[in-house]
């Protein structure tokens, strides 16, 4: 549980300490006076990233050269220095790599952002689904990174001389062994977290919508291939010559996608804004069980301006989405939280 945070010109937050007392707090008031900013706060601290596409500059406050994230939880006390090209993460006065730290405070994150997760891009829902399986496995996180680090290389080699037809096999051979060995591991991986997600999905549809409705995802990838390191290796022998003159390569994790299906068909096709929203909250759901059926803990909850989102229906099932973990919420009116039956640490943002 996170005890304490506090926050030094980080964003427009110039001096803020913040003591939470319940594992639920909500943080309100008027638009603009950084609700939002202190859970990215919390999400940086989780993740080492922020979810919001920004420089590092735009999180320090405006005329200042750093900022700083300094928070307090049951065992350790974490200080991350943000400078405008480097962080740097220290937990009980000891340097410590994010890679190493991701997975320790793990969090899942609802913004209003992701409501585009349906219609926009395969991007963002890369990086929705990424941030979540890389805090489930160090090993997960160490494969995409490996991965991807030879994915760019490779086209690299692609684009490296002005006639393409001059590459050679043998100048990407090195790549395609570290892209074969490592995208079969992390097809099974995803493949197998989401069926867990699956299993559960529809049960927490219904919980929220009152609706009992099929609903899946499924990883697909632009090319038809054998998920095996052999398989990998002949795709990549049999389409060298689409490679080279595309200067593309056309199997890595980047390249797939995460598809939802709602009543056997597209949920883009089918599915209401308002249908939408509660598949999103049972997603949230759904991964907060897998996350403790796997590591035997709960991530905290991140849900900003979560309310505005959701009609009064949806907003009753709130509380049994963020039951047994710590949860951080912003809004504009704290009379959303009348109706439930734990404890809730209001704090003014002004």
């Amino acid at each position: 549980m996170i005890q304490s945070i506090f926050l030094s010109n980080f964003r427009n937050h110039t001096q803020k300490q913040f003591q939470f007392t319940t594992d639920k707090v909500v943080f309100w008031g008027k638009n603009g006076h950084g609700k939002t900013n202190i859970l990215e706060a919390l999400c940086i601290l989780s993740s080492g990233k922020s979810w919001r596409e920004t420089a590092a500059q735009d999180l320090i406050e405006h005329h200042q050269t750093s900022a700083l994230i300094k928070a307090q939880t049951n065992q350790n006390e974490y200080k991350i220095l943000i400078e405008p090209r480097v962080r740097k993460l220290e937990r009980n006065e000891k340097k410590l790599s994010f890679a190493k730290h991701i997975g320790q405070i793990p969090s899942l994150l609802f913004a209003p952002e992701h409501l585009l997760l349906f219609h926009g891009t395969k991007t963002l829902r890369q990086k929705f689904f990424d941030r979540f399986f890389c805090q489930l496995s160090p090993e997960y996180q160490r494969l995409l990174r490996e991965t991807n680090r030879a994915h760019k290389h490779k086209i690299s080699v692609l684009k490296s001389r002005e006639d393409w037809f001059e590459i050679k096999k043998s100048d990407v051979e090195p790549w395609n062994k570290i892209l074969a060995k490592n995208i079969p591991i992390i097809w099974e991986m995803r493949t197998n977290w989401l069926q867990q997600i699956n299993q559960i999905l529809p049960t927490e549809l219904q919980h929220i919508s009152q609706k009992n409705e099929p609903l899946t995802i499924q990883l697909t990838s632009p090319e038809t291939f054998d998920p095996t390191e052999s398989g990998v290796l002949h795709f990549f022998d049999r389409h060298f010559e689409r490679e080279r003159a595309s200067q593309k390569n056309l199997l890595a994790p980047s390249r797939d996608d995460f598809s939802f299906t709602y009543r056997h068909k597209p949920l883009t096709a089918t599915a209401s804004r308002g249908e939408e929203r509660s598949i999103l909250l049972s997603l949230l759901s759904a991964q907060k069980q897998v996350f403790f059926n796997t590591t035997h803990k709960y991530p905290i909850l991140l849900l900003d301006d979560v309310f505005s989102e959701l009609d009064s229906t949806r907003q009753t099932q709130l509380e049994h989405i963020c039951a047994h973990t710590q949860t951080f919420f912003t809004t504009t009116h704290k009379s959303h939280f009348k109706s439930f039956q734990s404890p809730v640490q209001e704090i003014l943002v002004e």
